[in-house]
């Protein structure tokens, strides 16, 4: 009854308020409107505090006993403990949705109890508390009464970021009670949005095949590729032309073809080409689609990528994607090389067509993400513009609070072509977000990526003076910040600074990438990026906080020198600023994968937050699955692992501001090709949501997860080592090397492996246009790794027969450990587009043989502008291959003829032990008599366990106790010897004894 009570007077504040505003108002009937009023907070202290926040020194306590006038279900808040006038309660536009330039009406009833003493003229005050603190209303306090306060508001969310409930000085030590609050906007009916104009039918498209010799609509993205139609290759039946790409320089360069009259919005499509690569010998092509045009928060899709050499001949590249949006109805699709800026390719026999899929309908009976996590921490995902409507928004709000925009607040999209700020992109994607209840987190400030270079270099590409480049810093960074103002909750201040897995990361400045601003300023650019943001937060006195944010953090060595970097600015900034931090927050990406130890990212959390920052997991994804294809197990263990990680964020949630997934659904994620997120390509739950809803009910139904291993096979043959490819070469298998430990996915390229009675043998193809060796450490150079565990023994350590083989592309090596060079032979030949790589690796510590399994992984390395920018590997994404070979993948060795056994001049016995073989050459490397730690002394180097019978000994080669036997200088002599030598020792002895009986007889004789 009181509820209804309360509801009904709050309808009549409304009526008596749209009276008041109409009585000041001239009615002219040729401009009469019809108005609807639209409620945009109503707080009743029902259920708590709801959003109102402290102000001042003011002490919240909500009640449930209080009735006055227009309150007599009794709830409200008291406001006591006031000092200040300022102490009372304040209400942020952003977390109830007020836009910028729109007018709300703010009603509010109070009470004062009847035993306090009112001091003369005190009164309740509206206020904004910022720029020149404009009244907005106030209400007599009279001890006993009620009272209300009314008052209208256009928002400037360029000075302003709260309303205030407070009082005048006169009345600054005055409790009161807050009973109900409510804001209100009247809207014109003619204002309200109107339905959606319908779209045209779409058009029939018709397999390109280039055989009528025109473009057929097709355009480069860049300025410098160039389109021809040739008949040099042709991928049609009976056809003779395909369309040459060449010129590229960028690696986004290539045809694109605009599609948005083509598509049924909604619907769902296939679109495949054929392309065939002209060169390098290999590179990574991939076919995307782009929604909407730059100025409008252009959203890129990745449907299929492959890495291909020229000996693939004709390829297919082929994905789905579903039109939930055309953006400003501009689609193209396109096709770029991803890790190499000048590859050249032909294209043939591009469809777009119509998938007869059903529509797709979100479930609304899903346990909302944010629901279950609203006292823990926000729950954030990475948009576009068209993530901002239909079916997708739909799903954005139902399970969100929070968006990080995913590409359209970083740097380059803050200035036109003429080098002038525009936020026009920007702002329709903040605007909206913000009406739609959603906060803000902006992304970013400064990076090494996706900038303007003209910021930190000149027209000829040198490094700008500092005092010019930090003017330049001072200028991006204050305009952005104070542009978006507190639309924003947050920022990235600075991002991915730091290397990959430091050598010595204590000292954080030398770990720091080398980056254009690195280059123009010195090292404390970072520092001066966060004062310049920090000096603006505090001249509006805005709450916004200033996050430096990386990925891999979860690497040791990374997260140390990252928190090395934060202790000294902050300690630096709070010995001149009273205690004050100047870095709010670390930032961990978790841009994760099956391999992924969440115990390391625990470590790493851990560690961030002993310094007194918050944490925000910023860009979740966890990748599975390859070829946009993931079976039941590997949805089980990516979920496995979002369960472990929530678990652990659950923990320390009260140090963690939010967890913003990267991306709504696997098909719009930029890893699309390995289904990370929890959504599919449909939008609907994967098991990776229900594993984040309840992560311990999640881990007990599917038990353990297990790591993903790569196998792959190494034929017999020997190959010289020159640089250029044998045809001994073709006969085995390519490992594909496309596993990225970075966020950044920079080179990739192929590699092989073969070997013979004492060596291993690896070829590599890389495809990468752009060549680094400027950095002094050579891990920060363009190289490529071999790293090898000859008996596969999966030991979390290094042991003797561990190892690490690097060499860059002017064939410079380096090893772990250094022991390992003996031996050790390679050549490389650079062309314009890659460069290739072979080596031969002796084995050391085994023999090789027939179905023998080894830990074997490749990788390469990326360096741009002085830094290593990407790692990628055949099997370990982890980065702790240098110091764990369990994370190795397995190499099988195949391939040698199996022949009968022949007697060697040095001669075997019938078991078939070799003859005068060194012990340092035997399987395992150790004598036959010695007893070693660790792996070697129950392993054999299959990593099986040995000794248990005399057969398995004797098929393993190992000489069994009271065989053969060793020499001083460690040679075998033959069994039939040694039998010799025992009987002569014997003889001897008998001999020896009876000569002595004799002597001892005869000498009692005597």
């Amino acid at each position: 009854m009181r509820r209804r009570l309360k509801l009904t007077v709050s309808s009549l504040l409304i009526a008596i308020l749209i009276i008041q505003l109409g009585q000041g108002l001239q009615v002219v009937e040729a401009e009469e409107q019809e108005v609807e009023t639209n409620r945009i907070f109503h707080e009743t202290f029902a259920e708590g505090l709801g959003i109102v926040l402290q102000a001042g020194n003011a002490q919240l306590e909500t009640v449930s006993d209080v009735t006055f006038t227009g309150n007599d279900d009794g709830k409200a808040v008291h406001i006591s403990g006031r000092t200040n006038n300022w102490d009372g309660v304040d209400i942020k536009f952003n977390d109830i949705g007020m836009e910028k330039g729109k007018t709300y009406t703010f009603t509010m009833n109070g009470y004062v109890d009847e035993s306090e003493r009112i001091p003369e003229g005190g009164q309740a005050w509206v206020q904004i508390p910022s720029g020149d603190y404009p009244l907005l209303a106030s209400a007599d306090f009279i001890a006993g009464q009620a009272f209300t306060m009314t008052a209208q508001y256009t928002v400037d969310t360029g000075e302003d970021t709260s309303l205030r409930i407070q009082s005048n000085d006169e009345a600054k030590t005055v409790p009161f009670y807050i009973g109900e609050i409510l804001i209100t906007e009247q809207v014109s009916v003619e204002d309200k949005e109107e339905p959606e104009e319908q779209r045209p039918a779409p058009d029939t498209f018709t397999t390109i095949t280039f055989e009528d010799q025109s473009l057929a609509g097709f355009a480069g993205r860049g300025d410098t590729e160039t389109l021809t139609i040739t008949d040099e290759e042709n991928h049609t039946d009976g056809g003779k032309y395909a369309l040459k790409v060449e010129n590229r320089t960028k690696e986004w360069n290539g045809p694109s073809l605009r599609v948005e009259s083509y598509i049924d919005k909604g619907k769902e499509y296939n679109i495949s080409a054929w392309i065939k690569l002209i060169s390098p010998e290999s590179a990574q092509l991939q076919l995307s689609t782009q929604v909407g045009s730059e100025g409008h928060g252009a959203s890129y899709n990745n449907l299929q990528g492959k890495t291909i050499s020229r000996e693939d001949g004709w390829v297919q590249l082929e994905g789905t994607y579903r039109y939930s949006s055309v953006g400003d109805e501009y689609v193209t699709i396109y096709i770029e090389s991803t890790n190499n800026s000048t590859a050249a390719f032909y294209i043939d026999d591009i469809r777009f067509e119509l998938m007869e899929s059903d529509p797709v309908d979100i479930d609304e009976d899903l346990t909302a993400i944010r629901d279950v996590y609203q006292n823990y921490f926000y729950i954030g995902n990475a948009v576009s513009t068209t993530d901002l409507e239909g079916s997708r928004l739909e799903l954005l709000k139902g399970h969100h609070n929070l968006v990080t925009a995913e590409n359209a607040m970083k740097p380059s999209y803050a200035y036109n072509e003429q080098r002038e700020f525009d936020f026009t992109a920007e702002d329709a994607l903040v605007d909206k977000a913000l009406a739609e209840g959603l906060k803000v987190h902006g992304h970013v400030l400064v990076w090494h990526q996706q900038s303007p270079e003209w910021l930190y270099v000149d027209e000829n590409g040198a490094p700008l003076s500092r005092k010019e480049a930090l003017e330049n810093l001072r200028i991006h960074v204050k305009t952005v910040v104070e542009h978006f103002g507190p639309n924003v909750i947050s920022w990235d201040v600075v991002n991915e600074a730091m290397n990959d897995n430091p050598t010595n990361p204590s000292d954080w400045e030398a770990s720091l990438r080398q980056s254009g601003w690195y280059k123009a300023i010195g090292s404390d650019y970072i520092e001066q990026a966060f004062r310049i943001a920090k000096e603006v937060i505090n001249e509006k006195d805005w709450e916004i906080k200033l996050y430096y944010n990386d990925y891999n953090d979860d690497n040791q060595n990374k997260a140390e020198a990252i928190y090395q970097m934060v202790k000294e600015i902050n300690e630096n900034y709070a010995a001149e600023h009273n205690g004050d931090i100047l870095i709010d927050g670390i930032g961990m990406q978790g841009h994760y994968n099956l391999n992924t130890n969440p115990e390391n990212v625990r470590r790493s959390l851990e560690k961030f937050i002993s310094l007194g920052v918050e944490v925000g997991v910023t860009e979740l994804d966890i990748t599975a699955g390859a070829d946009n294809e993931l079976t039941k197990e590997q949805a089980n263990a990516q979920g496995y692992l979002y369960a472990q990680l929530f678990q652990i964020y659950k923990e320390y949630a009260d140090h963690i501001s939010r967890v913003t997934f990267w991306g709504l659904n696997d098909a719009t994620s930029w890893r699309a090709a390995q289904s990370p997120l929890l959504f599919d390509r449909n939008m609907q739950a994967k098991p990776a949501y229900y594993a984040v809803i309840d992560p311990d009910k999640f881990m007990k139904e599917h038990g353990t997860s297990e790591r993903e291993v790569n196998y792959e096979t190494a034929l017999f043959g020997t190959p010289v080592i020159d640089g250029t490819i044998d045809e001994v070469w073709n006969k085995t298998s390519a490992l594909p090397i496309q596993r990225y430990q970075t966020a950044w996915h920079g080179a990739n390229g192929i590699a092989k492996a073969l070997w013979d009675e004492e060596n291993l043998y690896v070829l590599f193809q890389v495809s990468d246009s752009s060549l680094d060796q400027s950095n002094p450490e050579a891990y920060e150079q363009d190289s490529v790794e071999v790293f090898l565990d000859e008996n596969n023994a999966k030991t979390s350590f290094y042991e003797k027969d561990d190892g690490q083989y690097r060499v860059n592309f002017e064939n410079e090596t380096t090893f772990n450990p250094e022991s390992i060079e003996d031996g050790f032979a390679s050549a490389t030949h650079v062309s314009g587009n890659g460069y290739i790589v072979e080596m031969k690796i002796p084995f050391k510590t085994v023999t090789p043989e027939n179905n023998m399994q080894i830990g074997f992984d490749v990788q390469i390395n990326d360096a741009q502008a002085g830094s290593r920018q990407s790692i990628a590997t055949w099997n370990d994404t982890t980065g702790v291959g240098y110091q764990d070979p369990s994370v190795f993948g397995i190499l099988t060795l195949e391939g040698l003829a199996e022949t009968p056994d022949e007697e060697t001049p040095g001669g075997t016995d019938p078991e078939g032990t070799p003859g005068d073989q060194d012990p340092d050459e035997m399987p395992g490397g150790t004598e036959p008599n010695e007893t070693t730690d660790g792996k070697e002394s129950g392993q054999s180097p299959s990593g099986k366990e040995q000794g248990k019978t005399q057969d398995e000994d004797i098929q393993k080669g190992t000489p069994k106790s009271g065989g053969s036997t060793a020499t001083k200088d460690g040679s075998l002599l033959p069994n039939t010897a040694t039998n010799i030598f025992n009987w002569l020792f014997l003889g001897f002895v008998m001999l020896l004894g009876g000569c002595s009986a004799f002597f001892i007889i005869q000498r009692r004789n005597v």
